[in-house]
Order: structure tokens, then sequence, then C-alpha cells
């Protein structure tokens, strides 16, 4: 009972009032129950929270702006691997609309969970997806999670080639956990627009027993034979950072770069069972460490 009631006071108002690090604290333990270390983290998840507050760099800003970061990805791996864009807008008009294929992605260069998928475009009315597009111009996401990164990161809607896998469904989405350039672990993301299923894999490509905010796939997961290239892909990207989560979409065709993470779950979302956050956590050394 005094959890709900702290959480309704927190949501209700008063964690606009705390300071960076106060919200972290406070809202950590919400989530998961136990206070947080930001002074001396063991924990990935609490790592993540001291990169947030200590590493403001300019680099952490370039990974997310979904724009500026395909110059970057294309310095690294060529630009073989960006999703082919339609175009960009400042806000999405009936002419942009027009223009579009039958099948597309619509992102928000400004923050994270901003995405339309369109798999058939006479199936969509144009005045609801513009609504929810000016939703997400509206909003600030850097004060949505206290994401520094985010802000003033300019506004702007992004359509991209929809990546489809096998009988024309969304391409399962490929997530590598990155540290000091190398891929450790990575998870296959599955069904994201259903009921959502998140299957988790070791650097030797082995089945590992963690979730992470979604269940697991009850049934075996095939992973696709261009996997060591794209965890090749993956810690070529990582190379300049101490974490990072690479996302990528892989085909039989190509390997296509999603975007760059910089605080997986927002750092409140923790590897489950807690020993995972914690194994994983050792792997990434800080400059204190």
């Amino acid at each position: 009972m005094l959890k709900f009631i702290l959480k309704k006071l927190f949501w209700g108002g008063f964690h606009r009032l705390l300071s960076d690090r106060q919200y972290i604290k406070i809202r950590y333990w919400i989530e998961n129950g136990i206070w947080p270390d930001l002074d001396n983290p063991g924990r990935l998840s609490e790592k993540v929270h001291y990169i947030k507050v200590n590493e403001q760099t300019p680099l952490r800003k370039l990974a997310a702006d979904r724009l500026k970061v395909r110059d970057y990805v294309a310095e690294k791996v060529g630009e073989g691997h960006l999703i082919p864009m339609h175009g960009q807008f400042d806000s999405l008009t009936k002419e942009n609309w027009d223009k579009l294929p039958q099948q597309f992605v619509l992102k928000a260069n400004h923050g994270s969970a901003m995405v339309c998928i369109v798999q058939n475009k006479e199936e969509e009315r144009f005045e609801e997806v513009k609504a929810v597009t000016e939703q997400w111009l509206r909003t600030d996401y850097s004060e949505v999670g206290r994401e520094w990164i985010y802000k003033d990161v300019p506004r702007k809607i992004i359509a991209e080639k929809l990546i489809t896998g096998p009988g024309g469904s969304v391409a399962y989405d490929f997530k590598f956990f990155c540290f000091h350039g190398k891929a450790r672990l990575f998870h296959i993301d599955m069904d994201r627009f259903d009921e959502g299923r998140r299957n988790f894999f070791d650097e030797d490509f082995k089945p590992v027993d963690v979730t992470f905010r979604l269940p697991p796939k009850k049934e075996p997961v095939t992973l696709p034979s261009n996997i060591g290239e794209a965890k090749h892909v993956a810690e070529k990207l990582s190379e300049d950072f101490n974490f990072i989560r690479v996302d990528l979409y892989i085909t039989e065709e190509n390997i296509w770069f999603g975007e760059l993470t910089n605080y997986p779950g927002n750092g409140f979302s923790r590897l489950l069972p807690d020993s995972y956050d914690l194994e994983y956590g050792e792997l990434l050394r800080l400059d204190d460490d």
C-alpha cells in the first residue's frame, strides 16, 4: 500500500520537483523495490544511470539523433547498412503522405518509442496518423524520463523503408548489448506489435535464461545464418562507447541499422534474475573502476 501511495504521489507531480539523481533513485525504487547505488554502482542498470548522469558527451547525444547518427553509421560500417529513407518532414502533410509508398515506417527523430508501422497505406487514415505524429512533435522527450540526450534534438518526422521478414511480416529486431566494443549479450524482439516476445543469447549464440521487460518465446528460436556478421557490425558501431546497445534488423539480404540505444529501458528495467544484472554489470568498466 505504501509503494502504491508513493507511486501515485511521484507521478502525480512530485517527480517534477526532484533533481535528476533524486528522480532516478525514487523511480528506481518504485519500479524495482531496491535503492540504486549511483556512487558505486554494481548492477548494469545502476551503471546505465551512472553513465546518464556522469557521461554527458557529444557522442552520446549524436547517438540519440536518428538523423545525425546515420552519418556516423555510414562512416563506421558503410552506407549499405542504412535503411533507405523516403523523406524527413517538419510536419506530416497530405502532400508528403500521398508521395509515400504503400509500406513504410514513420519515426520521430527526437525520442524513443515514437514509431508508426504502415503496412498498407490504403488501410490507414491520414488524419489519424498525422494526429499521432503531431503528438510526437509536441513532446519534449527529454522531460519524459529525464534523458538529457534528447534535449534540443531537432523535431522531425522520418519516413523509412519497412524492413520485412518471411511472409512480409515486420522483421525481427536484434539488440546487442556491447561492452567496450564487444557484444556480450543480445536479444531478439519478436511479435513486437502483438503480444511481444524477447529471447536472449550470449556472445557464443547460446540461449540464456534472462528476461528484460518481456517474456521469452517458449518455442526454440533459430538464429539467422548471418548472425555472426551482425555481431561484427554491432561491435564496429560500439567501439567508441564503454557501453551501448546496437539495434539491428537482419534479413537474408542484408543487416540493417536500427538505432544506437544509450540507456536500455532508461536504466529502470533490470536484467532478471538479478544475478544477471550484476554479472553483466561487472563487464562495464567505468572511469572510476
